[in-house]
């Protein structure tokens, strides 16, 4: 009797076939059925642009090709991570934990000017909550800065008991600086965690460096074995050529 497999022997196998697309070639191409239709195209540019002939040049086109696809896929992987890295970083910081938001709290108290995105978010729910809208919660207030914002700009239109206009337009004043501070840390954050780290920028550099390499490479072989071509041909044309004018005489 077959035991039943376990769920990491599942799990591998759910991997496994999820990876039936891929391609598996000396070259690690690694082209899925996806992709293939978009290669194929691209392949097809190529050989347009360089009319091979015969075997070896349709070889060195189509090895041009794979290092210019990895070359292309390098850049798509590298714009990925940047902009999953950034938004991973983006996520973490407006969302401030309980201790964030506690020290955030006790710095204003002590009329500690905001420099930072958790005490930002602290002073922009005070500032909401003095305009006489309501008091929201720290770890999502991110989420509706627009909202925010709609609000801060009607504020004076919104009568309120107690409040003249001047009092509304000094707290409009206050809340649009506050939103204008939590989005520009926003926006700093997100732009300093989009620089990849050293490690991984050396790796694709590196492997950038040697996908170029490889290009040039085939670029120079295809080029060197169409010269040859060429000129046996053109010899080959002369030698008929010679041949013709001895027959004629």
């Amino acid at each position: 009797m077959t035991d039943p497999p376990t769920t990491k022997q599942m799990e591998s196998g759910k991997l496994k076939v999820r990876l039936n697309g891929i391609k598996h070639g000396i070259s690690a191409r690694l082209l899925t059925d996806d992709e293939q239709p978009a290669f194929d195209a691209h392949l097809a540019h190529l050989r347009a642009d360089l009319k091979p002939v015969g075997y070896l040049e349709h070889e060195l086109v189509d090895a041009l090709a794979y290092a210019l696809w990895r070359r292309r896929k390098l850049y798509g992987w590298q714009e990925a991570s940047t902009q999953a890295q950034a938004r991973e970083a983006l996520e973490h910081a407006a969302y401030p934990n309980t201790i964030e938001t506690l020290t955030a709290e006790v710095h204003l108290l002590q009329g500690r000017t905001p420099i930072n995105l958790p005490e930002s978010l602290r002073a922009l729910c005070d500032a909401i909550e003095a305009a006489g809208l309501f008091r929201p919660d720290e770890a999502r207030v991110v989420d509706h800065l627009d909202t925010f914002r709609g609000a801060a700009e009607a504020l004076p239109q919104i009568a309120q008991p107690g409040k003249s206009v001047a009092d509304l337009r000094w707290q409009q004043v206050e809340l649009l600086q506050c939103l204008d501070r939590v989005e520009g840390l926003l926006q700093e954050i997100q732009a300093v965690r989009a620089i990849p780290q050293e490690s991984t920028l050396n790796l694709i550099l590196r492997y950038e460096g040697s996908l170029n390499r490889s290009v040039q490479q085939h670029l120079d072989q295809l080029r060197a074995q169409q010269a040859h071509r060429l000129k046996a041909e053109r010899l080959a044309h002369k030698d008929r050529d010679l041949d013709e004018e001895d027959g004629e005489d």
